[in-house]
């Protein structure tokens, strides 16, 4: 229901009769204060401020959890990688290529074998042995020794034959003289071999292809035979034994001669002969001769770096996308913990007015609310605490200060009455009723302090509420119309409450005046209504006059607070006191300038008889 109200500000007070308005706001060392004070201690114990814990924060070990988490496996992977596998597939790639190495050296030995094997064919026929060891010099060979010669050449791996008989100054090559150009036979490299030997190999060259002379001798080479016959044998047919070691890209197979010289598997010289240290160089398969792997590159180390590289690539954005979101992950947990921690820091401290941040995710957002409901728990403990010490002190100081005034206050008040009786003077007649009045209004100021002091016990009982509705209405009807304000009771059947009669009937009349007091000398309306909702019965009593600010709306139940001119600031405690006492409560709506709402509720009577007592 609206307030329709205009309270002088600060208007709060039981008495007709009042003095200048005078603020009574709580002092900051209040008692209120110093009770939370002691009940939240601190001592030496206490965890350390907000930015120490925070180097230590769940947000920064999670962030390290989740780097370590996820960048372990990456290195490890990566580490095996450059270690297991590539030591691995060296160790394989070696085993495979010593055992084609040795396929090749065997392939070679054979091959020179096999000529070896031709020319001692050739060595055994009796006329060519015959005309090597007799044969005049100048004398030339006979028909069949020419036939033997000329079927020696029948092989695709020979580009011809020279012979020396015993008697010749110099060995007589049958063979295309092209292939003699530049080379000096006695130049060239002597390389011992099975029963015979190697001479050569004589390089080639841009005008001739390379070849060496096998050589093998009837009477024995030990020492330099005086007659022998041999076969010029193609260089490249032996350089072509070893073409199944290339591997294109990766390594190319050269033979190395005696003059330290590479050839390709097909006879060459290499344009640009390059060295590496991963060069493979197989054991001598003749003295002097022995093959060469030359390293060209992998072709599959460009993958595996780029394999290498994309795996170190995958690390690193792993990581820089972990660091990202860990930190979003952080900032977000730190912005939804932070407010907490400070909130928890200023309860522990003693404030239970500012409300915490209850934003938050999952288990943050529960243990918001939690902390929420903790604080609100906290505070009515706290200030039901102090209340209830308040109270005790205020009753025995107001039992005590009541008990010492009243004594005195009887025995003025029967010597003025005896003094007035024998008084002739009107004036002092009129003096003394003075005296008397203000006797009685004192008197009514320290059952004030004694009801609240010492309440009397509830007796609860069936309450017609709108009969006591009524009932004040007719004793402050004559107030209101003296002072020019409507007093308007709106209609409603008949409500019950189960409360102590004479009790409502001190709090409904108590809330009238007041709303009547908030209103002299500026007129106004101060409504009364009752309804029955659920299980409870309210009253309001409601003003337009000029209200009350929320700065001491809060404090209008507090005793002794009052900013009436001649005010106790009991009147409203009292009717609080009692409200509770019969199970009900207080409840003020205000806005300054509009009116002031003051609601009382009360128990609804059930027909019951084991309903309890209040």
């Amino acid at each position: 229901m609206p307030v329709h109200s205009e309270t002088f500000p600060g208007r709060l007070s039981q008495n007709q009769n009042e003095a200048p308005p005078r603020n009574i706001p709580r002092p900051r060392n209040s008692r209120y204060d110093l009770c939370m004070k002691s009940i939240i201690k601190h001592d030496a114990s206490a965890p350390p401020r907000l930015r120490v814990l925070r180097r230590n924060g769940l947000a920064r070990r999670y962030l390290f959890s989740a780097l370590l988490i996820a960048l372990i496996p990456l290195v490890v992977l990566a580490f095996m990688y450059d270690t297991q596998y590539v030591k691995a597939l060296e160790k394989v790639t070696e085993s495979r290529t010593n055992a084609r190495l040795a396929g090749a050296e065997n392939l070679l030995r054979t091959f020179l074998q096999e000529r070896i094997y031709e020319l001692e064919a050739l060595a055994d026929v009796p006329e060519v042995f015959d005309w090597l060891t007799t044969a005049n010099a100048e004398e030339k060979p006979n028909a069949e020794v020419m036939a033997q010669l000329r079927q020696a050449l029948d092989s695709p791996h020979l580009y011809g034959v020279v012979v020396k008989p015993s008697r010749y100054e110099a060995p007589l090559w049958y063979l295309t003289q092209t292939l003699l150009q530049q080379v000096e036979l006695d130049e060239l490299p002597l390389t011992p071999f099975a029963n015979g030997e190697i001479i050569g190999p004589a390089l080639p060259t841009d005008s001739r292809p390379g070849w060496f002379v096998l050589r093998l001798s009837p009477t024995g080479l030990n020492p330099a035979p005086e007659a022998w016959v041999g076969l010029v044998v193609r260089l490249a047919s032996l350089t072509d034994q070893v073409k199944d070691l290339s591997l294109t890209g990766l390594q190319s197979p050269l033979i190395v001669t005696p003059q330290n010289v590479p050839i390709t598997a097909v006879g060459n010289i290499p344009g640009q002969p390059s060295y590496s240290a991963k060069d493979i160089n197989s054991n001598d398969f003749i003295e002097g001769w022995h093959i060469r792997l030359q390293w060209l590159g992998d072709p599959l180390l460009g993958p595996l770096e780029s394999a290498r590289f994309g795996l170190i690539l995958l690390a690193s954005g792993a990581a820089l996308a972990v660091i990202l979101l860990s930190r979003h992950l952080s900032k977000r947990l730190e912005k939804q913990v932070t407010p907490l921690i400070e909130g928890a820091d200023r309860v522990a401290g003693g404030d239970f007015d500012t409300p915490l941040h209850t934003e938050g995710t999952a288990e943050i957002g529960y243990l918001a609310f939690a902390l929420e409901r903790m604080r609100l728990r906290l505070r009515r403990l706290v200030k039901s605490m102090v209340d209830v010490e308040r109270r005790a002190i205020l009753g025995q100081f107001s039992a005590g200060v009541a008990h010492e005034i009243r004594n005195p206050l009887a025995t003025i008040k029967t010597t003025i009455q005896a003094l007035s009786r024998k008084e002739s003077d009107p004036k002092r007649q009129k003096l003394m009723e003075s005296v008397d009045h203000e006797i009685d209004r004192v008197n009514d100021v320290v059952q004030l302090l004694l009801d609240y002091a010492r309440p009397r016990e509830a007796k609860a009982s069936k309450v017609n509420i709108i009969d006591v509705v009524e009932t004040v209405k007719i004793l402050a009807d004559a107030v209101a119309h003296r002072h020019g304000i409507e007093l308007v009771q709106v209609e409603h059947e008949s409500v019950y409450a189960w409360a102590d009669s004479s009790q409502v009937r001190q709090i409904v009349m108590n809330l009238v005046m007041n709303a009547i007091q908030a209103m002299e000398g500026i007129g106004g309306r101060v409504t009364i209504r009752t309804k029955q909702q659920g299980l409870a019965v309210y009253v309001s009593v409601s003003d337009n006059g000029p209200g009350v600010s929320a700065d001491h709306l809060i404090h209008l139940t507090e005793p002794f607070f009052t900013t009436k001119t001649n005010g106790t600031g009991l009147g409203l405690a009292i009717c609080r006191q009692l409200a509770q006492a019969n199970q009900g409560n207080l409840r003020f709506q205000s806005v300054s300038g509009e009116g002031l709402k003051v609601t009382l509720k009360l128990p609804l009577y059930l027909n019951n008889e084991n309903q309890g007592s209040v």
